[in-house]
């Protein structure tokens, strides 16, 4: 896969997130916006289902801070692009560019 890939996918889906955040301060429906508005963006993205990613990557977890939300946020891009797409780049270098786009 090459960078631009990558990069597109996680600028697409921080900017997703990003702005329905800032709209509805609701980091839950966000994260849904930003999984099926960004399903056309790579084939292995189109039979995810946003609720069942939310529940495994969420379970056990609670978030009761901005930044956990955020940091909830960037994991759940991380999972989509480098496992469910598929990456070259170590879970490090994924969590390190996505960080830089998730503002929210």
């Amino acid at each position: 896969m090459s960078v631009s890939i990558e990069s597109t996918l996680i600028l697409q889906m921080s900017a997703a997130y990003n702005t329905h955040f800032m709209q509805s301060s609701n980091a839950g429906e966000a994260l849904i916006h930003m999984i099926e508005t960004c399903n056309s963006l790579h084939p292995k993205l189109r039979a995810i289902n946003p609720k069942e990613v939310l529940v495994l990557l969420s379970s056990g977890k609670s978030f009761t801070t901005r930044s956990q939300l955020r940091k909830f946020a960037v994991d759940v891009i991380v999972y989509l692009v480098g496992d469910v797409v598929g990456s070259k780049y170590s879970h490090a270098e994924l969590i390190e560019a996505t960080e830089q786009k998730v503002t929210a």
